[in-house]
């Protein structure tokens, strides 16, 4: 299922009618016009559209940091600091548009005035001009790393005016339509009926390419406009996968081992099912929260306790580990697709590579990381940018599967596409909270991601 995403898309424009056009392909937008001076350094109507545009949709940006600076900097509490910083993290798409009318490679722009317009009308008439739309997608991941795309497009759509007389001139100037529309006529309204040819997109006479732009957004950043969903990228090149409750069933191991820990100390044993909600944050926060639950507070036992965990779970790391159902099919499957594979885990790194070795073989990952010294644990993204270097993929050319909070975070914080998996630790609502852009309830539907 895809998860339906928080996506907080700009107009930057006051235009009625970009807005109608938006609102004809069903996307939820808010207006921030910009009132930023337009600069033009070049002749080219195509290069002054796309230049225009663009300046309008970085003023915006710059807005919009400004504001969430702003707001960080005004919460009173931890609490409300922690809820501005998710609010904070909410993806932005800001639309910067610009229209110019071109005739004989002269810029036509709005008129100053009704003589202005008159001047306009009468060198269009009966003879064929061009328009041009330049349009500037920003988008804000609102992550620290690859926080911001941008996209930027012109595109020329060829009119055939009728000819006109000084009369209907006159008349249609006397509309006051002309006066806030580039060459000075609007080809949706009164000035419709001069309007003889036009070859290519008629939107984009009206003020914005919407099908264009629908499909660069959809095909450069994975999103689809009109739903505000994330879709699955293209050309994936690699899926990382997290180990315990992903690729590997690891609960008895790890439970059981606690367990016998824990019963030393002379403390209470827990469920194995319990230690779902105790996984998932490497082995130290899993110590702590057994601990706890077993009744020492103050973990005034964590350190003897970690280091007896530690000394056995070498041992014990492979101990009833087994392959969820259908995760050694995909991964062949997605070998033989030539999609390169990884592991990271909060697991320590030598654990990893011993369980991963003896359920696959040696080497049968393109990369596999458990935890180490030069990497902070997930959610950091820092195991990510160790595994992409490895490997040789781009960010948007990777997926990241796990079954938490904690791995959603992690793909997130790199800028990845994030899969959310329902066999593993933690239930569906989990991942729908932490923003999953997919969630699975079977390996094999990783696969239609990746086509």
């Amino acid at each position: 299922m895809l998860v339906k995403k928080n996506i907080d898309i700009i107009l930057a424009s006051k235009s009625p009618r970009r807005q109608e056009l938006l609102q004809q392909i069903d996307v939820c937008y808010r207006c921030m016009p910009s009132n930023k001076e337009e600069v033009i350094t070049t002749d080219h109507p195509g290069e002054a559209v796309k230049e225009l545009s663009a300046q309008k949709a970085r003023d915006i940006e710059e807005q919009v940091r400004l504001q969430r600076k702003q707001s960080s900097q005004d919460a009173q509490s931890f609490h409300t600091a922690q809820m501005q910083a998710q609010k904070n993290q909410c993806p932005i798409i800001i639309i910067g548009a610009d229209t110019v009318v071109a005739f004989e490679g002269k810029i036509l722009g709005k008129p100053k005035d009704g003589e202005e317009a008159y001047l306009m009308l009468s060198m269009l008439s009966g003879k064929s001009h061009e328009v041009y739309t330049g349009v500037t997608v920003i988008y804000l991941s609102g992550y620290e790393k690859y926080p911001r795309k941008e996209i930027v497009f012109s595109e020329c759509t060829k009119v055939k005016v009728a000819d006109l007389s000084e009369e209907d001139i006159r008349n249609y100037i006397a509309t006051n339509e002309p006066m806030d529309k580039a060459g000075a006529y609007g080809i949706q309204g009164k000035f419709g009926k001069y309007v003889t040819g036009i070859e290519g997109d008629y939107n984009n006479v009206v003020g914005l390419p919407v099908a264009r732009l629908f499909q660069e957004v959809r095909d450069q950043l994975g999103i689809n406009l009109s739903d505000a969903v994330i879709e699955k990228r293209k050309k994936v090149q690699a899926c990382i996968f997290d180990l315990d409750g992903t690729t590997l069933d690891t609960l008895e191991s790890i439970g059981s081992t606690v367990n016998l820990v824990l019963k030393e100390f002379g403390l209470k044993t827990h469920e194995i099912e319990e230690y779902k909600q105790f996984a998932g944050d490497g082995q130290f926060e899993l110590m702590k929260r057994s601990l706890k639950a077993s009744g020492d507070e103050e973990l005034k036992n964590y350190d003897a306790a970690m280091k007896r965990y530690i000394e056995l779970f070498k041992d014990r790391c492979t101990y009833h580990v087994k392959l969820y159902d259908g995760i050694r099919e995909l991964m062949d499957s997605l070998k033989e697709k030539g999609i390169r594979i990884a592991i990271l885990s909060n697991k320590h790194h030598e654990n990893v590579i011993s369980i991963l070795d003896g359920l696959f073989g040696q080497n049968y990952f393109d990369c596999a990381l458990g935890q180490r010294e030069d990497h902070k644990k997930k959610p950091s993204g820092e195991g990510i940018d160790i595994i992409l270097n490895e490997i040789g993929v781009h960010p948007e050319n990777c997926i990241y599967a796990g079954d938490t909070n904690t791995d959603m975070l992690t793909g997130k914080a790199y800028g990845l596409y994030t899969v959310g998996v329902t066999w593993g630790f933690r239930d569906k609502e989990e991942l729908i909270s932490a923003d999953a852009d997919f969630i699975v309830d079977r390996p094999e539907e990783i696969l239609s991601i990746c086509r």
